[in-house]
């Protein structure tokens, strides 16, 4: 393994054996371990040596290593323990199997829909980030590991702040972040701010849906050039069937003025998650049997029904004149004739109408419920995370057929969770609203459950951490460099 040999079966502090080197970066290389005393597989990310020569640098990778052990959120890697060995100071985190986002977008244009719930975890992260004052400073595709489960979870929050205070005090002026994904400001040296972190994010998602970067070039120099001198290409122009609404999220993440960007995770996941309004059907609702209520039939895409009251109170000239040479026997056939073809129309719509309500109502509330369990992972508070997760599993459910029972759970624990402050009762309301749309779940929970007494519930910030290191990435590893 030649540079790296000396670590390999190396057992840190005791416990944690050294395996496999599964990536490096600039600041540090991320291994292969096993923790000896829980019997568990980890990932250890250990200082190089270069960096661990530095007394600073070692102090300062310590301290931001601690505080991102205290960043718990379902979307972020988890740290478990930080410490020194002979010197070699070391982050112990959780060992995911699966993929990173670099390996999905490795094969090309992602799937909108999938990228929006991936979208989604990454901003539950950043904001749970940003609420406690901590700034990423390398969002990349390297850094977001795509579990078993198909959950994204945020990588290398912890020291990405130790590299860049350590530059700023040796004067070497070193930029943490890799330059294709680093907003202009930085490039300029003015300092990373979550409005940076949304910009990273902005151009992760149009490469993912571009299949290419929008600022590239030979070199590292070359990239930041175009960066600050240059506009990506619009993203419909490389991708037809992009959702507008979805493209343009992404252009504001991407806008070279701060100010210009969403001012938040939380906006930047309601951009994200807006769905153009879908055109009315040209097709006319007209009544079957005269005016009423209920007497409606809507046709299907291009084909109109006319009233057989209408047809016959006001004819046409074209209608007038070609019946005016008719005879009884040949008017009585016509109308016969327009009997039959308004009954086959008629069959056909009702066919085409009761074929495709129920599938198409059922896609669209289980969008609905992810799409909410997005929200709420932001916005529902502490047990916020927890709810979401609950609602997908609901959604996936209703999605093969079922969900009532999951529901009824849901909205029972969730009034519970409102009563004693863990769950907002806007979101809690929201829930109750949506899923009482489900064919199964109590009316009567539903109910009980929108009528919550609506409290303010404060949310525990999370001590300050900070980021990621800005390196390379290997599949299935717990954190990336």
């Amino acid at each position: 393994m030649g540079a790296e040999a000396p670590l390999a079966s190396r057992l840190l502090s005791s416990r944690y054996r050294i395996g496999a080197l599964l990536g490096r970066g600039g600041m540090a290389e991320v291994y292969d371990g096993y923790d000896e005393r829980l019997l568990r597989s980890v990932a250890v990310k250990v200082l190089r040596p270069s960096m661990a020569a530095d007394p600073e640098v070692r102090g300062r990778f310590e301290v931001e290593a601690r505080s991102a052990a205290g960043l718990a959120h379902p979307n972020v890697v988890a740290v478990f323990d930080t410490g020194e060995d002979e010197g070699t100071p070391f982050i112990v985190m959780e060992r995911l199997p699966g993929e990173t986002m670099a390996d999905r977008m490795a094969a090309g244009p992602v799937d909108q829909a999938w990228l929006r719930r991936v979208a989604g975890d990454v901003l539950g992260a950043l904001g749970a980030a940003h609420a406690g004052g901590i700034v990423h400073r390398d969002v990349k595709p390297g850094n977001i590991l795509i579990g078993a489960d198909g959950r994204a979870k945020v990588a290398d929050f912890g020291i990405a702040k130790s590299l860049e205070v350590a530059s700023e005090a040796t004067g070497t002026g070193l930029l943490v972040g890799t330059p294709a994904y680093v907003a202009p400001e930085r490039l300029e040296g003015r300092p990373a701010t979550e409005r940076s972190d949304l910009y990273s994010l902005g151009v992760l998602l149009y490469e993912a849906l571009a299949g290419t970067k929008p600022f590239d070039g030979p070199t590292p120099v070359a990239v930041a050039d175009a960066v600050l001198n240059t506009r990506p290409r619009p993203l419909p122009e490389l991708r037809p069937d992009v959702d507008p609404t979805l493209a343009a999220a992404v252009h504001q993440a991407m806008e070279r003025d701060p100010a210009a960007r969403p001012a938040s995770a939380r906006d930047l996941l309601r951009l994200i998650e807006e769905r153009r309004p879908v055109a009315p059907d040209p097709t006319v609702a007209l009544p079957l049997h005269g005016p009423g209520p209920d007497a409606t039939l809507v046709g299907a895409p291009g084909l109109v029904v006319p009233p057989a009251s209408a047809a016959s109170a006001i004819p046409t000239g074209a209608s007038r004149a070609a019946g005016a040479g008719r005879g009884p026997i040949d008017r009585r056939l016509a109308i016969i004739g327009a009997g039959v073809v308004a009954v086959l129309l008629l069959l056909l719509l009702l066919a085409t109408w009761g074929g495709s309500a129920g599938s198409g109502g059922r896609a669209a509330l289980v969008s609905d419920i992810h799409e909410l369990a997005s929200r709420v992972k932001v916005d529902g508070g502490p047990q916020g995370p927890v709810a979401a997760e609950r609602l997908d599993t609901v959604g996936d459910q209703v999605a093969a057929g079922g969900g009532a029972d999951e529901a009824n759970a849901l909205l029972a624990e969730a009034a519970t969770w409102t009563q004693e402050g863990r769950l907002s009762a806007a979101a809690t309301n929201a829930m109750a609203t949506l899923l009482g749309r489900i064919d199964g779940v109590d009316p009567g929970l539903a109910t009980a459950t929108t009528t919550v007494p609506t409290t303010v519930v404060p949310v525990t910030e999370p001590p300050p951490v900070h980021s990621g290191d800005g390196g390379g990435k290997k599949r299935g590893k717990g954190s990336d460099d």
